[in-house]
């Protein structure tokens, strides 16, 4: 693991592209081997940390019981990765009191949990219903607050233990295996629990064994942004309070119960230096994302990942996609007047067709200037505004083939990329 990555298991939400590959093809691997995926198009698209989480194109599972569907959801966690989640400054005191007086055993036992994991995320063995996730959320809040399980999740060595139980962690799978009735209160307590604490475990563990490396990283890090303040560019903290203006300004959010991360991205081949500013709440699962231009402080990218709920959107027939089309492009083009504020003369829409006539649950909007600027606006069908990028169109091509993983297979999908009117029409 490069330095930087072991600066940010600490420091706070960062994935790198190999990273974000690994938690699907973890994902990927427990679909395949449990044989029993749910119908689940994984699309390109809105957020490269959120990498689709959430738009999983999802049928009727089948078969009953945990054993049955190890592989059904694992949607909720796919964007937080093994080592690059925070547990710091964003709990309120009770929960950092709650932390700090865990036992060294009980820290070991969490350690040794997450050593054990095969994957690269955690998995569960079928999916939240609507009532379990906006019951999670609930209940998030209120273990900010103060309110803890009475009991820890039981945890199985093996499918056999696991067999004993009717809620359990089986640890070699890195499985929640949840009873096919509705979670409990307190079962879904235990659940946000034992991910606090194992990452805090975790965190805490990482912080002490590589604090050279993780100092090293940093300065090696703050002297790239010294030059590049000397250079002309904006400071750090300058860059922060862009992403505060922009976290209001479009997603209509304050940075109340978030953790606030930063770090600079030196330029690449493909772009310029950039500070990446983000606000993370990992009991909630609420992530907000900003990549600010280091040079002159412009927006390149806005984009949020909060729960697998948000995205599980029906998918729309072509026809009906066509009706939307229209209507998400006089949204799209408020957000282009009103929160990017960047003149075009050209806008363009591009989505999925799926061999089955369906339409996925996503479009981007790209609007394009006379001096080649691009942005992009994602939308769901059902009007979630998703991501705002900078971006370049000379690669989308209309009519290309894409395969794209279900769980069980691969479903054919066709880009469709096409010219709108300025008006909609």
């Amino acid at each position: 693991m490069r330095a930087e990555e072991l600066r940010d298991a600490v420091s706070g939400i960062r994935m790198t592209e190999e990273q974000k590959s690994a938690v699907l093809h973890g994902v990927k691997e427990r679909m395949e081997e449990s044989g029993k995926a749910r119908r689940a198009g994984q699309e390109k698209g809105i957020g490269q940390e959120n990498r689709r989480a959430g738009s999983m194109k999802h049928g009727k599972s089948k078969g009953t019981g945990w054993q049955k569907s190890l592989a059904a959801a694992a949607a909720v966690l796919v964007v937080i990765g093994v080592a690059a989640v925070p547990v710091r400054a964003f709990v309120n005191s009770l929960v950092r009191e709650r932390l700090e007086e865990m036992p060294k055993e009980e820290k070991r036992t969490y350690e040794e949990t997450l050593k054990e994991q095969r994957v690269a995320a955690d998995g569960f063995s079928r999916a939240y219903t609507k009532q379990e996730e906006a019951r999670y959320q609930e209940l998030a809040q209120k273990y900010q607050e103060g309110t803890f399980p009475a009991q820890e999740v039981p945890q199985a060595e093996n499918e056999e233990e696991a067999a004993g139980y009717e809620f359990c962690y089986l640890v070699p799978a890195s499985t929640f295996c949840l009873p096919e009735r509705e979670l409990t209160d307190e079962e879904i307590l235990e659940i946000i629990d034992f991910l606090v604490k194992r990452e805090y475990a975790h965190t805490e563990s990482y912080a002490s064994e590589h604090a050279q490396e993780i100092a090293k990283e940093e300065a090696k890090e703050q002297a790239a942004i010294d030059e590049n303040v000397e250079d002309g560019g904006i400071t750090q903290q300058e860059a922060v309070e862009i992403g505060r203006q922009k976290l209001k300004d479009i997603f209509d959010m304050t940075t109340d119960g978030f953790e606030q991360n930063a770090y600079y991205n030196e330029p690449e081949e493909d772009r310029g230096a950039n500070y990446c500013v983000n606000w993370s709440n990992n009991i909630s699962h609420k992530y907000y994302y900003f990549h600010i231009d280091a040079r002159d402080g412009h927006l390149i990218r806005a984009s949020h990942s909060f729960g697998s709920g948000v995205y599980e959107t029906p998918w729309l027939t072509m026809e009906e996609a066509q009706e939307q089309i229209v209507q998400l492009q006089k949204r799209a083009a408020e957000v282009m007047q009103d929160k990017v504020g960047v003149s075009y003369d050209k806008v363009y829409v591009y989505y999925l067709q799926y061999e089955d006539g369906t339409a996925g649950n996503y479009a981007d909007y790209y609007f394009t200037g006379a001096d080649q600027t691009a942005y992009k606006i994602s939308y769901t069908w059902s009007g979630i505004l998703c991501e705002i990028e900078e971006t370049d169109i000379s690669t989308l091509r209309d009519g290309e083939v894409e395969e794209l993983w279900n769980g069980d297979s691969y479903d054919r999908a066709t880009a469709v990329f096409r010219e709108l009117t300025l008006n909609g029409r």
